[in-house]
């Protein structure tokens, strides 16, 4: 093969005047770009909830798509530019066809075809459809062929963000999807991802991507064994083994937006409101990041990390916060350290867990709240134990702080605040206007925190082993790396 390829170079150097298409048509041998192996590793639920993503971000196409630094790039939409002071968009589309039969050019797709697939989305895509305002109807149109209008209802400063979510992939009026640069299919537990052409392209670098799902100690080890696939880590699982690895410039760790903490079970020990808000005051994710000794796994005191500090008690120093928890605890039946509060926690596997809730422990145990750690079952049908509290990660693959705080209204979460949700419509009725939907976010997590169903304690880490010699990885805060735009120096 390598001969192969070094006849072409010298062809190419030879015939100036031909095209480089009819040049790569020429050549023999395996299409350009080659192949890249990417392993997810995490638990698995949330590894392959994190490969099903990046595979239909490949083979999906969305109107707005993302660049390797998690920037907006064209899709489907070559251009675009708001209206009304950011609140409508106008977006006009490539010059594209949909697949034909026989492998033959179907027709064009136009702009009624974007706005009737709007309406043809699975019910998994509603979500994301409200958070980008585009579910009401009379919210997209069709003026001309190629232009689609929205008019989002409520508008949103990150409807390009949501425009570029697998979710909202383009879709026919029979919910068929609009391809995207890559061809899916599944084998022997992965996902293979092959080039629909020969043709490099930014979004499509690599000939073909397979995607598998692992153990972050089995990925860690066939890296260090020198296969070097890119390993991607879906959470925190798997962080302490990468660092002792050794692996140098090749470990990288990106803060990503969303939180870790202590997702509350209100039908148990918990259900006194007393209790949630003296842990709630108690709890020190200062203490918890510095167990691990990492720059980038700071301290979070709230349900979104872009935040400013909190106006309320969570503001008050250590001290101040524990005597008010041991107020607390007192009014409840007597409890302190003489006669704690026990209280069951779900943990994931892995050393990163078990280190985060011993520090969590140390710190709470001057108060008087004890913990007993249960690890999570595995595999899919598996119940969760009874317990208290559950060590969570929730991040966000869309900078939208009211959409995150979403997960935590009243008919998703418990307890919850009419307050809180009050003040997030508000913030999505704020369009466009990013003082006041800032400032109503800003309001509705304080609100949400009075008498939390979630307590915040870090800011959550996406890492990754880089091999030598790839191209296109790049550091973003959304810890999102389109496959396409990734390949191996040529």
């Amino acid at each position: 093969m390598h001969r192969l390829r070094s006849s072409c170079r010298l062809r190419l150097s030879a015939a100036l005047p031909l095209s480089a298409a009819l040049l790569l048509a020429a050549c023999a041998g395996p299409p350009p770009g080659g192949d890249l192996e990417v392993v997810v590793a995490g638990e698995p639920e949330q590894a392959t909830a994190m490969a099903e993503t990046l595979a239909a971000e490949a083979s999906r196409a969305t109107l707005i798509t993302r660049a390797g630094n998690g920037a907006l790039a064209p899709g489907l939409a070559t251009s675009w530019r708001f209206l009304d002071e950011g609140n409508d968009l106008i977006l006009r589309l490539a010059p594209v066809r949909w697949p034909g039969k026989d492998g033959k050019p179907g027709p064009e797709l136009e702009a009624r075809d974007v706005v009737a697939g709007l309406r043809r989305l699975p019910k998994s895509a509603r979500p994301a459809l409200d958070a980008a305002g585009l579910a009401g109807r009379g919210t997209a149109r069709a003026p001309i062929a190629r232009v689609v209008e929205l008019t989002p209802r409520p508008a949103t400063p990150f409807l390009l963000d949501w425009l570029a979510d697998p979710a909202l992939a383009v879709v026919d009026r029979r919910g068929r999807l609009f391809p995207g640069p890559y061809e899916r299919a599944r084998a022997d537990g992965e996902i293979r991802l092959t080039r629909r052409g020969d043709l490099v392209r930014p979004d499509a670098q690599a000939a073909t991507i397979v995607v598998k799902t692992a153990e972050p100690s089995a990925a860690i080890a066939r890296y260090v064994a020198r296969d070097r696939p890119l390993v991607l880590g879906a959470g925190l699982a798997g962080l302490a083994d990468a660092r002792a690895a050794g692996q140098g410039r090749a470990l990288r760790i990106e803060p990503v937006h969303g939180v870790i903490g202590l997702a509350i079970n209100s039908k148990g020990t918990l259900a006194d409101a007393r209790l949630r808000r003296a842990l709630l005051l108690a709890s020190d994710g200062a203490a918890v990041a510095s167990r691990f000794g990492l720059g980038a796994l700071t301290a979070q005191t709230r349900l979104w990390d872009g935040l400013p500090a909190p106006a309320d008690d969570r503001a008050r120093p250590l001290a101040e916060r524990q005597a008010m928890a041991a107020a607390l605890l007192a009014d409840v039946g007597g409890l302190g350290p003489g006669k704690p509060l026990t209280l069951t926690i779900v943990l994931p596997a892995g050393p990163e867990a078990s280190l985060l809730a011993d520090a969590l422990s140390a710190a709470l145990a001057p108060v008087g709240i004890m913990l007993r750690p249960v690890r999570a079952p595995r595999g899919a049908g598996s119940s969760v134990p009874p317990h208290d509290l559950a060590l969570a990660e929730r991040v966000a693959h869309v900078p939208d702080p009211a959409a995150h705080l979403a997960r935590w209204q009243c008919g998703q979460a418990q307890p919850c605040s009419t307050q809180a949700d009050a003040l997030l419509a508000g913030a999505r009725r704020a369009g466009s206007d990013l003082a006041a939907r800032a400032e109503a976010v800003d309001r509705a997590e304080q609100a949400m925190m009075a008498d939390p169903a979630f307590i915040p304690l870090l800011r959550p880490v996406r890492w990754s082993l880089v091999p030598d010699g790839l191209s296109g990885f790049e550091a973003n805060p959304l810890g999102w790396h389109p496959l396409g735009r990734i390949s191996r120096a040529r």
